[in-house]
């Protein structure tokens, strides 16, 4: 399952990689998340840093532990999944448009497994409909904030 989706903020490029780079934020934006545990010492959000995510999708919860693996500030952060039902890679790329806006892309990649393999094409469905939500979740709550 490949999905990429954006959305434009009225934020300025480097106030959006902060709050998105922030994996402590993603129960505020990321309707499936309800939890987010540090599983290394420091920020959430450098190389090699460790975290666990519990999240609800499709009835069932589920602890997912990920890496960061990129962090380069402001242009581009990506995690990792390192076990769980469905390995994945997210990644986030920030770009500054025409007024001070940010275009943020959000690109995810991984192959269902588990519980989740038999439904691999309605998950692809059900995934752009739910980052588009969250997506715009996030624009919202970052406009608001301004």
């Amino acid at each position: 399952m490949d999905v990429e989706e954006s959305v434009v903020i009225n934020r300025p490029l480097e106030e959006v990689f902060d709050y998105v780079a922030d994996r402590e934020n993603l129960p505020e934006w990321s309707s499936p998340v309800q939890e987010v545990r540090s599983e290394t010492q420091g920020p959430l959000d450098e190389e090699g840093t460790r975290f666990t995510t519990v999240a609800k999708y499709l009835g069932r919860s589920f602890e997912t532990s990920f890496e960061v693996i990129i962090h380069d500030p402001p242009h581009r952060h990506t995690d990792r999944s390192m076990g769980g039902p469905f390995p994945q890679e997210y990644t986030h790329i920030f770009e500054e448009v025409e007024g001070g806006k940010t275009r943020l892309t959000e690109v995810t990649k991984g192959e269902p497994g588990g519980f989740f393999t038999l439904a691999g094409p309605l998950l692809e469905i059900a995934g752009r409909r739910q980052f588009r939500a969250d997506l715009e979740t996030l624009k919202d709550l970052l406009e608001a904030q301004g």
